[in-house]
């Protein structure tokens, strides 16, 4: 049996291709003849790609495959998906809503507008599938039948998480306590929201933090508006804001999580939100804004706010960084929930919903 794979694109770092690379490999582990199509690569994973022209002339009308399409973004490869003849199951990450982009580029605003439009000329398949529940709503919101919508969380095996990069290790054990964030730097993650909380934390409640903002740099116009936050409140020395396009390494990545204390998020629009799971992994306590999917990757445990009041939030921080035993009960409470997304959990999982298509 083949199964193929569509995606916008493919890129070190990112989560979805993560879920795409670890999929295909299952499929070939399950000895199933496996295929990823992507419409733009990272030079750094090109390898994996076999391009969509490939697709269009062997595959796009054998009745008998299986196409599961990963939809995340407007592209014009929606095309190969409505005319496949194959089984179809698409696989939805979320879109952002525009009104986060609109302040900063009405141009990508308008493409998250677009693709948006397009979810619900998607629903002739044979599945639809949200990875958390809040976007399997989001497809029945779109007119998908509910009863042919479910649930695949993303499907990451978290080993790139193994060895720390020892100058950086060296670099953050220094004493600090440290505020950890990974994330691209797009208006609804709130990175601008956690750097004005860190402001008020770092210089009215304990001076010797750093806050690590970890992630790549993906609008001109929202970092800008970070790096004047981090000047304006004489924040340089005690925040890592990355400058670049490409983020860390995974042994940096690994380093920060290592050495992180706590893991704070004011995102607004999660679809899943991976770094929550890498927290709970690595035993780092997590505090997260109350929206979106975050509740549901939580699963209970970490803390969730509903306000974003500041002194309140720097009173629960300290808590966290003062009282051992609360601490502890946090990052107990991770490591339960961390269980349900472990690798062979996951391989569980999608065993059970492709059942039907691979009898």
């Amino acid at each position: 049996m083949r199964i193929h794979q569509i995606c916008a694109r493919l890129q070190e770092g990112d989560a979805i291709t993560s879920n795409v690379l670890n999929l295909h490999r299952t499929f070939l582990s399950w000895g199933l003849e496996s295929h990823v199509y992507a419409h733009d690569e990272d030079p750094r994973v090109a390898q994996h790609n076999e391009g969509e022209d490939l697709y269009r002339r062997k595959f796009l009308r054998k009745k008998e495959d299986l196409l599961l399409y990963h939809y995340s973004v407007y592209n014009e490869n929606y095309r190969l998906f409505l005319r496949s003849r194959n089984r179809k199951i698409l696989i939805y990450h979320n879109i952002t809503p525009p009104r986060f982009f609109a302040p900063y580029s009405p141009h990508i605003a308008s493409f998250c507008e677009k693709g948006l439009r397009l979810l619900p000329r998607l629903k002739e398949c044979d599945a639809a599938w949200g990875d958390s529940d809040f976007n399997r709503r989001d497809l029945v919101k779109a007119g998908f039948p509910q009863e042919r919508t479910g649930v695949m969380p993303i499907y990451m095996d978290y080993s790139y998480l193994a060895e720390e990069a020892p100058e950086m290790t060296a670099r953050l054990r220094d004493g600090r306590w440290n505020i950890l964030f990974v994330g691209r730097l797009v208006p609804n993650k709130r990175v601008d929201e956690l750097l004005r909380f860190f402001v008020y934390y770092h210089h009215r409640v304990n001076p010797n933090s750093r806050l690590m903002v970890i992630g790549a740099s993906w609008l001109d116009s929202y970092t800008r508006e970070l790096w004047d936050i981090v000047e304006e409140y004489r924040l340089a020395g005690s925040v890592m804001l990355p400058g670049g396009s490409l983020g860390v390494s995974n042994r940096e990545l690994t380093s920060c999580y290592r050495s992180a204390d706590l893991f704070m998020t004011m995102s607004e629009h999660e679809g899943f939100c991976v770094p929550l799971v890498e927290s709970m992994r690595e035993g780092v306590p997590v505090m997260a804004y109350e929206a979106a999917a975050v509740p549901e990757t939580l699963g209970g445990c970490g803390i969730l706010f509903r306000r974003k009041n500041f002194p309140l939030l720097a009173e629960a921080v300290e808590e966290v960084r003062l009282n051992a035993a609360f601490r502890e009960s946090i990052v107990s409470a991770e490591r339960e929930r961390f269980q349900s997304f472990r690798p062979e959990e996951m391989e569980r999982r999608l065993r059970g919903l492709l059942a039907p298509y691979l009898s």
